[in-house]
């Protein structure tokens, strides 16, 4: 993309670039710092030893991460598969309305998702944390899955075919395991969302035990620890560290993920 640059055009992007990763960087290593004001390394030991639940906080967050993450692929891997591959009437209707929701912002929904989880008795419990939020990111899901099974073509469908193969087969051994870059980039990014997740959680837990870590900031503020604004800055420093690594470890197959679908093969 950038091989035709000229070297003037090279360094206008670089300098951009570095710019908006200063205004990123900068606001995060004035939190690592403060985490270690006064104290130092105590105040990440004080967060878990003064009776605060932040490992409670941490299990849900990793728990809800890990479920929503295996329903988005569980139903967005098939779907994008279908909407690919198969022929059936009605498919690009019902592929339409199911991005058209990606344009619809979840404030709208409160109300009436609050009064089902209440109907449902799922308030303060897991399902309330996992099913509406796995549920909104589930589009996204489709639309980088069904890019890449589109750029992989049909070849390898109708040769499963003639060889008697089904579809639920072909997906599951073939196109499943081709769709890795995709997968990956699902995986990441369902995973960030649902980490940094602030508003189901607010809804739907009302007790300190069913809150995930981004509550965790709330509960030390309005809490006696809120006395200790470092404490809750080491809080902030430990609920940055998963999407920093998660990102850092698949980096290198995201951008293959993201562009396949760019050009069908």
């Amino acid at each position: 993309m950038f091989t035709n640059l000229t070297l003037r055009q090279k360094f206008i992007i670089q300098a951009v670039l570095i710019l908006l990763a200063l205004l990123y960087l900068v606001p995060l290593s004035n939190v690592v710092i403060s985490s270690f004001a006064v104290s130092g390394f105590r105040n990440y030991t004080f967060l878990f030893t003064s009776g605060f639940p932040v490992i409670r906080m941490i299990f849900n967050s990793l728990f809800v991460s890990f479920m929503q993450v295996s329903l988005i692929l569980l139903v967005a891997s098939p779907a994008a598969f279908a909407f690919s591959k198969i022929r059936f009437p009605g498919k690009n209707a019902l592929f339409l309305l199911i991005m058209l929701t990606m344009s619809i912002s979840m404030l709208c929904f409160i109300t009436p998702l609050f009064q089902t989880m209440k109907f449902l008795r799922w308030i303060n419990t897991y399902p309330a944390l996992i099913f509406p939020a796995a549920t909104f990111w589930m589009p996204v899901a489709i639309l980088i899955l069904r890019n890449y099974y589109d750029s992989l073509g049909t070849e390898l469908l109708e040769a499963s075919m003639i060889e008697g193969a089904g579809f639920f087969t072909i997906w599951s051994r073939i196109y499943g395991p081709l769709s890795r870059p995709a997968t990956v980039n699902v995986i990441v990014f369902a995973f960030i969302n649902s980490w940094n997740d602030y508003l189901n959680p607010l809804l739907f837990s009302r007790t300190e035990e069913m809150r995930t870590l981004p509550l965790a900031v709330v509960s030390l503020t309005s809490s006696i620890h809120g006395a200790r604004p470092e404490v809750i800055y080491a809080c902030l420093v430990i609920m940055a560290i998963p999407s920093i690594g998660v990102y850092m470890i698949f980096q290198n197959q995201l951008g293959e993920g993201m562009t396949s679908g760019a050009v069908k093969g």
